[in-house]
């Protein structure tokens, strides 16, 4: 059952007790990836986004509220539109982390894997990342692959990049830990879940619901495919999945199987399968 009900005061506290297992770094504040933490001063804001889990609406809404309501009349993604935290030195970070108000999103994990197969299978890139040695036209002229392949892929890369097949971005299913760090003690940790409650109780907290809202939340439309996307995963397949993305569902709340848990009763695993 994920805590999606959960307070807040409660989701910070678990993230700061899980966060305590992995080994110290003091070197965190230098060598740590903050390519994802949008720093906004004007509203002292500090908003660390996650691919597939609302964040082309929150880059609208957060530029408009930064511009004074002005729409984004283009791609959102463009990095000139913010101010990003990676780019400003030691010091400052230091400063702007103890000072501003920090925010992050997060979706059920594996919502969010299946999220990133069904946006992205027809992309070049995606196909890349499945098929190997392959050129572009050939790319472009390959059918979709199956949801059961992609999962080997990731599983075989560790959810990060292959180095041999051109550093494929891995951001749509790269583990939450690795884009915005538990070290950050961060003041509010939504929910995609209660996205339609908690998106406007962070306007408000910012100070910026008299002008900016936040687009009317639908369902995701991925939740109907999930059992049969990982339907077709071997039951070996789907604890791995549990594995690599197991901070994941510690960290902020999630308890694993989670929504596959009639998936894998009606599954057997294979004999050889060992965990520890």
């Amino acid at each position: 059952m994920t805590q999606s009900g959960s307070s807040m005061a409660e989701r910070r506290q678990l993230l700061k007790e899980q966060c305590i297992t992995k080994p110290p770094n003091p070197s965190f504040i230098e060598e740590a990836d903050f390519t994802r933490f949008i720093v906004i001063e004007k509203l002292k804001l500090v908003f660390c986004f996650i691919p597939k889990v609302s964040c082309t609406a929150w880059k609208r809404v957060l530029y408009s509220a930064e511009n004074q309501r002005e729409q984004v009349a283009f791609n959102p993604h463009r990095r000139s539109l913010f101010s990003w935290l990676k780019d400003y030195n030691v010091t400052a970070r230091k400063e702007i982390l103890k000072n501003y108000y920090k925010a992050m999103f997060v979706r059920e994990p594996f919502a969010r894997l299946a999220s990133a197969y069904r946006d992205k299978v027809n992309d070049v890139w995606f196909k890349r990342f499945v098929i190997p040695n392959k050129t572009t036209e050939e790319l472009k002229k390959e059918a979709a692959v199956p949801f059961s392949t992609f999962i080997k892929s990731v599983l075989l890369s560790n959810a990060t990049t292959f180095p041999e097949r051109g550093y494929i971005e891995d951001q749509h299913w790269r583990p939450y830990e690795r884009i915005c760090p538990c070290e950050i003690d961060y003041d509010f940790i939504g929910h995609f879940e209660n996205l339609g409650e908690e998106a406007p109780q962070l306007l408000k907290i910012i100070g910026v619901d008299d002008y900016v809202t936040f687009p009317e939340y639908h369902p995701s439309k991925t939740t109907s495919h999930v059992i049969d996307y990982y339907s077709q995963l071997t039951k070996d397949e789907i604890l791995q999945l549990g594995r690599l993305f197991e901070l994941d569902f510690k960290l902020f709340g999630y308890s694993f199987p989670g929504p596959l848990a009639e998936v894998l009763k009606n599954k057997t695993m294979t004999a050889d399968m060992v965990f520890n």
